[in-house]
């Protein structure tokens, strides 16, 4: 399979791409400062890019270095000034690729923000789900981090995104609206740190976990409580051990035990055990919250 951001992913839909009216430019260019949003310089870039629009030479073939944080062959694609993208791209030059012009490698080429990545592991009916949530959004909206709603939510992982179209049939329409369905949503507790542990709640009782405030609240304090085991679990000794995030272990585990306790080096066996006793404790607040586990009716649908 290719890694190139553009390519269409299983369902014929990129997160870069969704839908022909907008697109996704936040990691152009591929360097930029930390925290750097396209929207807030919005009226300069959109000069910008109109600029780069009529300067280019689609038949040029010398290569132009990209200097600072901004890139020469970043512009519009449409005529309507809608679509943000690469004029290098072969999707805009008959399948041409002339990114090597711009002097980054592969680097254009090869990178996909984690985010795209689980965008493409969901079902066709999973990703239409959840786009709707980004309706209305015009291409700079829709690739700023403050404003589309799916950077964070696509940080929970695909497994926690694939289940909830499942059992919620209703259209949502709006962040809101997802949050006034499934309260959980509100959390602050970031994404990528805590999507292992909102897995195996989901697995347990389908979507419930989402709709009760009270299990929340009890997600939230597991969350402090395990961090604190993991920190106390810790010695000099793991600084000679393995990096953590190259073990053989569920890659989200393995972001909970760095992100949350700075657990970035450590063997296997310890965190065999760690996980272990995570798994063991949140198991038991799950049973006490779910008792029932998954709930299916006679036609083996699953009740909320």
């Amino acid at each position: 399979m290719t890694s190139d951001p553009l390519s269409p992913a299983p369902g014929g839909t990129t997160l870069c791409y969704p839908d022909g009216v907008k697109s996704c430019f936040a990691c152009c260019p591929p360097i930029r400062p930390a925290g750097y949003e396209h929207i807030d310089y919005r009226i300069m870039i959109q000069r910008m890019l109109r600029e780069n629009t009529r300067a280019f030479d689609r038949l040029g073939r010398d290569a132009s270095p990209i200097t600072g944080f901004s890139c020469w062959a970043l512009g519009y694609l449409d005529r309507e000034c809608r679509l943000v993208g690469c004029l290098l791209h072969p999707a805009a030059n008959n399948g041409v690729d002339m990114r090597y012009r711009v002097d980054y490698g592969n680097k254009c080429r090869r990178e996909k923000c984690p985010q795209a990545v689980e965008f493409e592991r969901l079902s066709p009916g999973a990703q239409r789900f959840w786009l709707r949530l980004t309706r209305g959004l015009d291409s700079f909206a829709y690739s700023s981090r403050r404003t589309n709603p799916l950077f964070t939510l696509l940080e929970w992982g695909a497994e926690v995104l694939e289940a909830v179209p499942k059992e919620v049939t209703e259209e949502i329409g709006s962040s809101r609206e997802l949050c006034d369905r499934l309260p959980f949503f509100r959390t602050a507790l970031p994404p990528r740190v805590h999507g292992y542990f909102l897995k195996r709640a989901l697995d347990h009782a389908g979507t419930a976990p989402l709709k009760r405030k009270d299990f929340s609240a009890r997600f939230e304090d597991f969350a402090r409580s395990a961090a604190d085991r993991v920190r106390a679990a810790l010695d000099p000794g793991d600084e000679a051990g393995p990096f953590t995030h190259r073990l053989p272990l569920d890659r989200q585990f393995l972001d909970f035990v760095r992100l949350s306790a700075g657990g970035k080096r450590m063997g296997l066996e310890k965190a065999l055990a760690i996980k272990k006793s995570l798994d063991t404790a949140f198991e038991d607040i799950l049973s006490d919250v779910f008792p029932n586990g998954l709930a299916v009716d006679r036609h083996g649908a699953l009740l909320g």
